[in-house]
């Protein structure tokens, strides 16, 4: 049987671009389909990454997509606990989440065949069908968000909502990214990110257990620091699963891949590390025709360490932010080099 392409992948986010990456390297026809009608719109991510998995998985670190380098870190609670930690280069970097997309679509590893404004209806088979036509492929990659209609069905009761407002504020002398946990953010934590010389992004997630709406979470956290206190340039909202990663990507031809497999860092709430990653293995298994190596590779590398971070986070957020005082409590007392370990590769 002939098909239009060796994949179709549904979703132009991380996860898919990376996927098309793997494909565009690999010389195989492949299409990007995504309802939206541009990429790296609306924004859906702080952007801050660990440069130990950037480096480990390459995801890319090109100047013109780095909005800021992180070198200097502290985790605090509201109550004044404490740790803080600086480095003598970069341990992480803050994307310019829409520029950090753009690049995955054209520079990153060419131009990807990519098609918005093209809305997905359908999927049969080897058949993904669309308002504007349908397209045939060996393989379907779904890279389509944690809401999508033609997801697995995921236990969706854990889920954070984030809400972040970059603010003009001048960039920090002293961290680059500052976390408070706090119990009117349970769960969760609010943040303090450099961005650029003249912003900052300034935000929170957390368990919507109270039905307060975000902007209204914040908004009392910056009372309570009004250093954090700036004009709002843009904000950016959206929803983090924090359920348990996905036992099983693959269903045929089809591979799942970023939020419809919950491939985030629980701990952080960091999602792009996990969405490129396994779109990334998704895609190269396309590309050497061996769609199971995408499972093995989940199975063995990526839910490992997801699982890692759903673990631990369970355990800080235990007992609220009494439960995260007392284990930055515990890490002031390691040794400095077990701090950085740990604290500069989540």
């Amino acid at each position: 049987m002939s098909f239009d392409f060796d994949a179709v992948i549904v979703g132009a986010g991380t996860s898919g671009l990376s996927a098309g990456a793997a494909l565009e390297k690999a010389g195989k026809r492949y299409i990007i389909l995504d309802k939206k009608q541009e990429i790296g719109l609306p924004v859906r991510s702080t952007g801050a990454v660990s440069l130990e998995w950037v480096n480990r998985i390459g995801m890319p670190t090109d100047s013109s997509i780095v909005a800021s380098g992180i070198k200097a870190m502290s985790f605090r609670t509201d109550t004044g606990k404490h740790i803080d930690m600086s480095f003598d280069r970069n341990v992480g970097l803050v994307y310019d989440f829409t520029k950090y997309e753009k690049f995955l679509s054209s520079s990153f590893a060419g131009k990807l065949n990519i098609r918005m404004n093209t809305r997905v209806s359908g999927i049969s088979e080897n058949t993904v069908t669309t308002d504007s036509g349908s397209f045939t492929a060996k393989y379907i990659i779904m890279a389509a968000g944690p809401q999508s209609t033609f997801g697995q069905k995921l236990d969706r009761k854990s889920v954070l909502v984030a809400y972040e407002e970059t603010r003009k504020l001048p960039a920090r002398k002293d961290f680059q990214m500052i976390l408070w946990f706090s119990d009117m953010a349970p769960g969760g934590y609010f943040w303090d990110f450099a961005d650029t010389e003249e912003t900052r992004k300034i935000g929170v997630c957390y368990y919507p257990v109270s039905g307060e709406p975000p902007k209204e979470v914040l908004k009392k956290f910056t009372e309570k620091f009004p250093e954090l206190s700036g004009q709002v340039a843009h904000t950016m909202a959206h929803q983090i699963p924090l359920s348990m990663p996905s036992e099983k990507v693959r269903e045929g031809n089809v591979m799942y891949t970023g939020d419809m497999v919950n491939a985030v860092l629980n701990t952080t709430a960091g999602g792009l590390q996990g969405a490129f990653w396994s779109g990334k293995a998704a895609g190269q298994s396309v590309a050497d025709d061996n769609p199971s190596h995408y499972q093995e590779v989940w199975d063995s590398e990526i839910r490992p360490w997801l699982l890692r971070h759903h673990n631990l986070h369970r355990k800080i957020h235990r007992n609220g932010a009494k439960s995260v005082g007392r284990y930055i409590t515990l890490a002031k007392i390691m040794p400095k080099s077990m701090q950085k370990k740990i604290f500069g590769g989540l």
